[in-house]
C-alpha cells in the first residue's frame, strides 16, 4: 500500500460571509494480485480556518475584486502555504453573490491565483451538496435506514440536499436567507432582493424600500417563508412555495426521514429569541429572527430534526476535503498535459437498456459531436471531455469498437484538437487509451480515465499524478444565474 498527503484548499465567498480552510488528504492506494489496484481518499484533516468574514461589496449589485484577493493573500500567509503546495479544492461563489454582476469574472480570477488545481464552482446544487458533506449529513445517511435533508441557509439562498446510503439523491435550492431583507435598527428597509417580491406579493406582504416594518410584521414575513420552504421540503407545499424555488425540481420530493439545518442561519437556530427589531438587524438584516422562526416551524412537521457536525463553515469544509476525486489507479495520462481545468463534459451511454448496438452506439455518439460543436469552445483544447455511461461489462471486442468509435468522430468534428479526454465509470482505461492511441498516433494525444462518478457535474478539472497513475480529480458546475 502506498500512502499520499495532498494539500487541499477551499474558499467560500457567501451572501454574508467569506471563509478559507486549509485540509490535508490521504490517498491510499489499494489492491491485491486478485484484483486491479484503485485509490481512494481516506482521511482528511483540516489543518487551518480562517475567521469568518464579511463578504466585501462595491454595491448590492458587485463585489469588491481587490478586497477578495488581499484577504485570499493574507490568508495564504497565515496558513504558511504556498500556492505550488496546493492540489485540490475549491473556490465557490455562493447564494445572492454569485448573482452579482462581476462574479464570474470573479471566480474565474480568484481560481488562477488559489493554486495550480483548484475549482471554480457556482453552481446551486453543487453546493448544496457540498454543504450536506461538511455538515455531516451524508455521512448520517449511512447511519439510518431512509433519507437524510440538509438544508444550508445562507444571506441569500436556502440549498437542500437530500442523502441516501451516503449519496446524493436529489437537491433543490430556495430563495431563502437572512440578507434577502436588509433594514436599520429602527426598521426602514434598505432592500429587499428581487427573487421574493413575487412571492411576498403572492401572501400579501406590502412591504417597500425605504418605509418602516415593525417587530410584528417582519416575524410574521420569516414565520411564512420557512412554512413555505419546510412544507415543500415534506410534501405538502403551503403559501405560495413555488415561487420561491430558484428552479423546480426535476422529479417530485422524496420523503424525508431526518434533516439537518446548518449555514449562518443554521447556526443562529440556538441563540435566544429576538425580542426586538434592535437584537433582530443587528447584522442589519432578518437573519436572527429568520433563524428563530425556523427552529419553531421545523417542530410543527412530521420529520426528526438533527444538529449538525458544522453550521457556518458546512459549505466551505465541504469545498475544501469533499470536492476532490481521485481516478482509478491504472489509467492512460500523459502527465505533461495536466493540470487541465474547466473540461465541460457530454455524456454518452454506451449500452441501450443493458444491450450494447455498435450502430446505435455510434450515432448517439455522433450526436454528441454534433451538439457539443454547438454549445462549447470549438478552439479551446481539449474543447470536452466525453464521459461514456451505462457500461455493464466491455468485451474486447467491444472495446475495439469503443476506440475506433471515438477516433472517427472525434478526429471528425475536432480535427485540430490536440488532446482527447475520455472519462469512464467502470474500469476499462488503460485499455481503452492504448486501443485509441493506436487509432490517434501523435495526434490528438489521449487522456483517459476511470473509476469516475460524473452524475452531479457539468465540469471536470484533471490534476497531478497523487499515487502511482492516479490522478486527482475534480467534477463541478459552473451554473451561475
Amino acid at each position: 500500500m502506498k500512502d499520499n498527503w495532498i494539500k487541499s484548499i477551499g474558499l467560500d465567498i457567501g451572501t454574508s460571509t467569506t471563509k478559507f480552510i486549509v485540509s490535508h488528504l490521504l490517498v491510499r492506494e489499494i489492491g491485491d494480485r486478485f484484483s486491479l489496484p484503485s485509490c481512494q481518499i481516506v482521511d482528511r484533516k483540516i489543518t487551518y480556518t480562517s475567521r469568518i468574514y464579511t463578504t466585501p461589496l462595491k454595491s448590492h449589485y458587485e463585489i469588491d475584486i481587490d478586497q477578495l484577493a488581499e484577504l485570499l493573500a493574507y490568508e495564504y500567509e497565515q496558513s504558511q502555504i504556498g500556492l505550488h503546495d496546493v492540489k485540490a479544492g475549491a473556490v465557490i461563489i455562493t447564494g445572492e453573490t454569485a448573482r452579482k454582476e462581476n462574479a464570474q469574472t470573479i471566480i474565474h480570477y480568484l481560481a488562477e491565483r488559489a493554486g495550480d488545481f483548484v475549482v471554480a464552482t457556482a453552481g446551486a446544487h453543487l453546493e448544496g451538496i457540498l454543504a450536506g458533506k461538511g455538515s455531516g449529513a451524508m455521512k448520517r445517511s449511512l447511519e439510518i435506514e431512509g433519507v437524510v435533508a440538509n438544508v444550508d441557509i445562507g444571506g441569500g439562498t436556502a440549498n437542500a440536499a437530500l442523502f441516501q446510503q451516503g449519496k446524493a439523491i436529489q437537491t433543490v435550492t430556495f430563495h431563502v436567507g437572512g440578507r434577502l431583507i436588509r433594514l436599520t435598527a429602527h426598521g426602514e428597509i434598505e432592500y429587499i432582493s428581487e427573487h421574493i417580491q413575487p412571492w411576498l406579493t403572492a401572501n400579501h406582504f406590502d412591504l417597500q424600500i425605504g418605509e418602516t416594518v415593525t417587530y410584528e410584521q417582519l416575524e410574521e414575513v420569516c414565520y411564512r417563508m420557512n412554512e413555505s420552504m419546510v412544507s415543500y421540503l415534506t410534501g405538502s407545499p403551503k403559501y405560495e412555495a413555488e415561487l420561491l424555488l430558484l428552479e423546480p425540481p426535476s422529479k417530485p420530493m422524496l420523503p424525508i426521514d431526518e434533516m439537518i439545518f446548518s449555514g449562518g442561519v443554521g447556526h443562529m437556530m440556538v441563540d435566544e429569541k429576538p425580542c426586538h427589531l434592535k437584537d433582530v438587524t443587528k447584522h442589519g438584516d432578518m437573519g436572527p429572527l429568520l433563524a428563530s422562526a425556523l427552529k419553531s416551524v421545523s417542530r410543527q412537521f412530521p420529520v426528526h430534526i438533527k444538529k449538525a457536525m458544522e453550521t457556518t463553515r458546512a459549505t466551505v469544509i465541504g469545498a475544501g476535503m469533499q470536492s476532490t476525486e481521485v481516478s482509478g489507479a491504472t489509467v492512460y495520462v500523459n502527465e505533461s498535459l495536466l493540470p487541465i481545468k474547466n473540461i465541460p463534459i457530454i455524456t454518452v451511454p454506451v449500452e441501450d437498456n443493458g444491450q450494447w448496438h455498435k450502430e446505435a452506439f455510434h450515432i448517439r455518439l455522433h450526436d454528441a459531436m454534433l451538439q457539443a460543436k454547438k454549445i462549447f469552445d470549438v478552439k479551446q483544447d481539449p474543447p470536452f471531455a466525453i464521459a461514456l455511461s451505462a457500461i455493464q461489462y466491455c468485451t474486447y471486442a467491444m472495446l475495439q469498437s469503443l476506440a475506433y468509435a471515438l477516433y472517427e468522430q472525434f478526429t471528425l468534428h475536432f480535427p485540430d484538437s490536440c488532446c482527447m479526454v475520455v472519462i469512464c465509470e467502470s474500469d476499462m482505461a488503460k485499455a481503452l487509451g492504448q486501443a485509441l492511441t493506436k487509432h490517434c498516433g501523435e495526434q490528438p494525444q489521449v487522456i483517459c480515465i476511470d473509476q469516475v462518478d460524473f452524475t452531479h457535474g457539468d465540469y471536470i478539472d484533471l490534476g497531478l499524478p497523487v499515487a502511482g497513475e492516479a490522478i486527482s480529480i475534480s467534477i463541478k458546475t459552473l451554473a451561475f444565474s
